[in-house]
């Protein structure tokens, strides 16, 4: 029967039903706003990523003349697993950078005492840029993070850029990675008391476990805790919060769509009775319920999507990009946020309207 279909009764009712699907539609808006919120951690994963190859290792105070961490870096460098590329001991925070939710953040930075420790951890972790004028006192980093301060190669960075800046150094080269680090080449034989250690063969867990096992019980700092595991515990509270959001927003969100769906059907109950009274079961008007709503809600999630895409890509080359910022499409907590909010509107409204419309009687009217 035609009018069992649900694309039918779209037809035939559009402004009812493009009611219903702005509202299924605006599900997806929570996937664009946990796009925000995981932009964060975007900003971040290369970062993890040479984190998880770099081991920084440290001498500690308590160490008298720092005889222990002389020995362990002896014995590090004698390893054929490792490379160690000396540093200052001296502390260096990176730039200061605005994220797509726009609050500020210190990138840090990775410290190397000659141009040709850095060429080598550059090879190692495959990032690829013009190193011809690598020299000390300088610094590299990426486009995305000099955009943010409108630099280029040969300029000065300096407190006059930002107070976080230790120093001051020419820029050397631009990466094109998307990193937030800030790389810097600063000669300080003197003062070595913290080292770069890598690997061809280990990297992050199993690195760092290694290292351990090699300090023993040696007066040394070595990292225990991923940057990855750093960046979680920081942020991981903030996700918490979001989705405890998103919960009572679409919880206020399932109430309204519902009362609108009660009051659609209850105009539609004498459709339905009569359906009842020619002869169709209660599972048939179960079911064109079932497929009316799901219909309306997968319109409304396609043209969702179709909007926080062109707004998503928009927002991206029109202002974030040349920012050096950036607005990922997809995230997983976004599909999360999406799919929470979408099962705890849809779902409720499928369930009710589905079995109310199913007993309606026609000697009831």
């Amino acid at each position: 029967m035609k009018a069992l279909s649900a694309v039918y009764y779209i037809k035939e009712n559009k402004s009812r039903a493009a009611a219903l699907i702005v509202l299924f539609m605006l599900t997806v808006l929570l996937f664009t706003a946990g796009n925000y919120i995981d932009s964060v951690y975007y900003y971040w994963e290369k970062t993890v990523e040479y984190g998880e190859q770099i081991c920084m290792v440290g001498a500690l105070s308590t160490d008298e003349d720092f005889r222990d961490y002389g020995h362990f870096i002896e014995e590090l460098k004698k390893d054929d697993k490792l490379v160690v590329l000396d540093r200052s001991g001296r502390g260096f925070s990176g730039l200061d950078w605005t994220c797509t939710m726009g609050f500020d953040m210190d990138c840090g930075s990775v410290v190397f005492n000659t141009p040709e420790d850095l060429r080598e951890a550059f090879a190692m972790m495959g990032i690829e840029c013009d190193l011809s004028k690598v020299e000390d006192r300088t610094a590299i980093m990426s486009t995305a993070l000099a955009r943010q301060y409108d630099l280029k190669v040969g300029d000065t960075l300096d407190r006059n850029v930002s107070k976080s800046v230790s120093g001051s150094y020419k820029i050397a080269a631009l990466t094109d990675d998307d990193s937030y680090l800030v790389f810097l080449v600063v000669r300080d034989d003197e003062n070595l008391l913290r080292a770069n250690v890598m690997s061809r063969e280990m990297y992050g867990d199993e690195l760092r476990a290694y290292l351990g096992e090699k300090g023993g019980d040696l007066k040394v700092k070595i990292p225990e805790e991923s940057t990855q595991e750093g960046v979680y515990s920081m942020f991981g509270t903030f996700r918490l919060i979001f989705i405890a959001g998103i919960i009572l927003l679409s919880v206020i969100h399932s109430i309204t769509v519902n009362t609108v769906l009660t009051g659609q059907f209850i105009k539609r109950s004498y459709e339905f009775a009569i359906y009842r009274a020619i002869g169709l079961t209660k599972r048939e008007v179960f079911r064109k319920c079932f497929r009316e709503i799901l219909t309306m809600d997968a319109l409304g999630i396609v043209a969702g999507f179709a909007v926080t895409t062109l707004f998503t890509f928009l927002m991206n080359e029109l202002y974030y990009i040349p920012k050096g910022q950036y607005l990922p499409y997809y995230s997983v907590i976004g599909l999360v946020a999406f799919l929470i909010s979408n099962i705890l509107v849809v779902l409720p409204g499928v369930i009710s309207k589905s079995r109310s419309m199913s007993k309606t009687d026609i000697t009831a009217y």
